[in-house]
């Protein structure tokens, strides 16, 4: 009776090991695929983002009415470390 369930046994252990070795997967394959999905893609993003058309200037002339525009004490900052776009903002909210 012994011998006839020891192969058994052993089969079963087998099964058992050789399944959950192929649900495992391979190290160098989880971090190239950890590696690529931190991995920008040039197509993420909307490159017509920084483009001004003006269209909402209009916005902080209405609102700021009776208030006169704020003038900006340092333009260096801003020329050379504010994008367009956040000029763009500012310039909406009444800040030259």
């Amino acid at each position: 009776m012994i011998r006839f369930r020891m192969p058994i046994v052993i089969l079963g252990l087998l099964a058992i090991t050789v399944t959950g070795c192929g649900l495992v997967e391979h190290p160098k394959s989880a971090m190239r695929r950890m590696t690529r999905m931190f991995t920008p893609n040039p197509d993420d993003w909307d490159k017509g983002a920084d483009e001004d058309a003006g269209e909402w200037d209009f916005v902080g002339d209405e609102a700021r009415g009776d208030q006169a525009r704020e003038k900006d004490p340092d333009p260096w900052f801003k020329k050379h470390l504010m994008s367009e776009k956040a000029n763009s903002i500012e310039r909406n909210l009444g800040i030259d």
